[in-house]
């Protein structure tokens, strides 16, 4: 445990770069695939040729969350210890429900092909969302205690961003909403994850030790 605590911001660091790049580097080998348009699950779809790294990648993500989570925990312990305890069980949520269960349960790619496992994949994958949303507003409230009024305004900006792009990309979804039409959902979903990955990324760049002592 001590050596995640002591590595687990680099290896949110890794995970969140190369969640990042992952669909820049797998659309290049589909052809017509638009990273505006279509969202990233589409890799793991069948008959997609990206199926089995897309599987993979994200099982090696979401484990990097899973495995980075302590280093959260250990550096707002002493500020929260409860809030610490709830911010890393967010970043696990995510790890395993929008990263590992992603990688191992195939999403749909019709409405014939709708089971128990593409349902399984949905409900992860949005469990994964809300959790790192609410990991944000933990942070905001760790740091409120640390009375970090600039990283408090910060990630309250955040928030509200990554709460816009996540209704975006949500609406298709929700009842007696959904007759809006919402073009580029892949772009919203992108937007969502990068704002969603921001806070957690702050936090583990500023503590690096090149960066801690400044």
């Amino acid at each position: 445990m001590k050596t995640l605590e002591r590595y687990g911001f680099y290896l949110l660091i890794i995970a969140v770069i190369s969640e990042l790049v992952l669909p820049f580097v797998l659309g290049r080998y589909i052809k017509g695939y638009s990273q505006v348009e279509m969202l990233i699950s589409n890799f793991g779809e069948t008959g997609m040729p990206t199926k089995t790294a897309f599987k993979i990648w994200e099982i090696i993500n979401g484990t990097l969350f899973v495995l980075a989570a302590p280093a959260f925990y250990a550096h707002f312990n002493q500020t929260s210890h409860s809030l610490s305890m709830w911010t890393a069980i967010c970043i696990v949520i995510f790890g395993i429900g929008d990263c590992i269960i992603t990688g191992l349960v195939d999403r749909a790619s019709s409405a014939d092909e709708v089971g128990f496992a593409s349902m399984l994949h949905n409900f992860a994958s949005g469990a994964g969302f809300l959790a790192l949303l609410i990991g944000t507003f933990l942070l905001i409230w760790l740091f409120y205690l640390q009375q970090n009024n600039a990283m408090v305004i910060t990630l309250i900006v955040i928030f509200l961003i990554s709460g816009f792009f996540m209704l975006l990309f949500a609406l298709p979804k929700i009842p007696f909403v959904n007759t809006f039409q919402i073009s580029h959902r892949g772009l919203w979903q992108r937007l969502n994850l990068l704002f969603l990955y921001l806070p957690f990324f702050i936090v583990a760049v500023k503590n690096l030790p090149v960066f801690k002592n400044r």
